[in-house]
């Protein structure tokens, strides 16, 4: 996957057109590129050699697992750490998405890391490690999508100035957030119905140790 995302970033924004045709086409190989040069409008060799690497076809594979949007956050993950973010900032708001709201998630990418694995908070204190420490041992935690971020709302506030968020979703899962004092998302983990008690006990604990 990380072979395949970095291939996409050092093309830049042919390579996340590209992309979006194979998404809203379904095209591949030799049709895929050329449909995306002639949204692009530019010569072959901006995306000369892809049918070479067989780049199309790590592409289809990487939409069908991750799907769309999961599969951008990353290229502008790793884009962020090499180009500027205000380049990247309107180069989304170009992009032709079907859904606006994911280019407002991708610029979350590129200005805070929202869904980036690798992004490393020097903001993050040892009370918000201690408190994401606790919540990663909640049995059945997984890590929670940056997306649902903004549907969450602040409950309380660590000593540190952290924000404990919580959220649930429309088929009653508890989601937790954590955001530091600028209210970017530093943590994110949701649990199943049946290790809801576990998280709520959790929080509880912070609140107590914390606050």
């Amino acid at each position: 996957m990380d072979e395949v995302v970095k291939k996409v970033a050092a093309l830049g924004l042919p390579g996340v057109i590209l992309v979006i045709t194979m998404a809203a086409t379904g095209l591949t190989g030799a049709a895929a590129i050329t449909a995306a040069l002639a949204f692009l409008g530019g010569p072959a060799g901006m995306l000369g050699g892809i049918a070479v690497l067989g780049l199309t076809g790590l592409i289809t594979d990487s939409l069908a697992k991750l799907g769309l949007e999961d599969f951008l956050t990353a290229v502008y993950c790793e884009r962020r750490q090499s180009e500027p973010h205000g380049k990247l900032l309107n180069e989304i708001d170009s992009l032709s998405l079907f859904d606006g709201d994911i280019k407002e998630r991708l610029k979350a990418t590129v200005t805070d890391g929202c869904g980036c694995a690798t992004v490393v908070n020097s903001q993050v204190t040892d009370v918000t490690q201690e408190a994401i420490a606790i919540l990663d041992s909640v049995p059945g935690i997984q890590k929670a999508h940056h997306r649902d971020f903004k549907s969450s709302n602040p409950i309380m506030r660590l000593r540190d100035g952290t924000a404990i968020r919580t959220w649930k979703n429309p088929v009653g899962v508890d989601h937790v957030f954590l955001a530091d004092r600028n209210d970017r998302m530093v943590y994110g983990g949701y649990v199943g119905w049946i290790y809801s008690e576990g998280l709520k006990a959790a929080i509880a604990r912070i609140r107590r140790d914390f606050t």
